[in-house]
């Protein structure tokens, strides 16, 4: 079965690029511009694993991934918050509010890749 990541950022070229990534490595991607898209996305689709942006415009990645935290049906969905160089205490605020994982951006394909895939694997070990 083919893995459905949901890439969450207010800037659409690194949407693009990410979801043209993802889509080569054989991925179902869906995407989505701000915090209440992502949140109603999830909620109709239920992906596999989200990457999310941290700094977006009215609703932050830090608020999008404490609604999906606090909520049963999506807890469990790995989120991957994507966080801009100089920024570690976002990594620190991210891990505690139950990210999964962050990526610093500018961040290589492979990276990115890498990153999902142990978050694939993690879910189907539990």
């Amino acid at each position: 079965m083919v893995a459905t990541i949901l890439i969450v950022d207010d800037e659409i070229h690194i949407r693009r690029l990410t979801a043209r990534v993802l889509e080569l490595a054989g991925y179902r991607v869906l995407e989505a511009s701000s915090g209440p898209e992502a949140l109603r996305l999830t909620q109709e689709t239920r992906p596999d694993v989200i990457t999310c942006d941290i700094s977006m415009p009215g609703m932050s990645g830090f608020d999008v991934l404490e609604i999906l935290k606090s909520q049963p049906v999506t807890a469990e969905i790995p989120v991957i918050m994507l966080t801009a160089i100089g920024q570690e205490k976002d990594a620190a605020r991210a891990t505690e509010l139950g990210a999964a994982d962050y990526i610093t951006k500018p961040f290589s394909s492979t990276n990115l890749i890498e990153t999902i895939q142990r978050q694939l694997i993690s879910r189907e070990d539990e």
